[in-house]
């Protein structure tokens, strides 16, 4: 008969413990109505309006770059950062070539200077930024690639 005292006094004790280490719950304090929730979803953004962030996969057309190219932007109201690629003397940078209504398309361009020049043999992946006309929004993003000689 103690034994089953001792396992509730032991239950007891540790729901004593449990609700101290709870946080207190939440309370008005008086400094003005609370928002309603019609008000709060007021301030959500629309399934159609521009979303900041990293471009997902499925709306990024990366098949116009080579192998081992980086596949990553980011979209932050009309200003696209892409991670590129540029190697050596190269310079990377970043052309708007075409703004539709289901697609943005940017010509990523590594610039290499003409001639025979001494450089580096390392790869390095700047972010480049191109401004759109309006926010990428629902819009693919397809990339592109070139090189060009200076």
């Amino acid at each position: 008969m103690r034994w089953k005292q001792t396992i509730l006094g032991a239950v007891a004790g540790v729901l004593v413990l449990s609700a101290c280490g709870q946080a207190p719950a939440e309370q008005d304090t008086g400094g003005g109505p609370a928002e309603s929730a019609s008000e709060q979803f007021k301030k959500q953004p629309a399934e159609h309006e521009a979303k900041d962030g990293p471009v997902p996969e499925s709306r990024l057309n990366a098949g116009g770059l080579p192998d081992g190219f980086p596949r990553e932007a980011t979209a932050e109201n009309t200003s696209l950062t892409i991670t590129a690629q540029e190697g050596g003397c190269g310079e990377a940078s970043a052309e708007v070539t075409d703004q539709g209504a289901d697609t943005v398309t940017v010509l990523l361009v590594e610039t290499e200077p003409a001639g025979k020049k001494m450089c580096t043999m390392d790869i390095r992946h700047p972010p480049v930024t191109v401004e759109l006309e309006q926010p990428l929004g629902e819009r693919t993003l397809v990339l592109e690639h070139t090189k060009r000689q200076e």
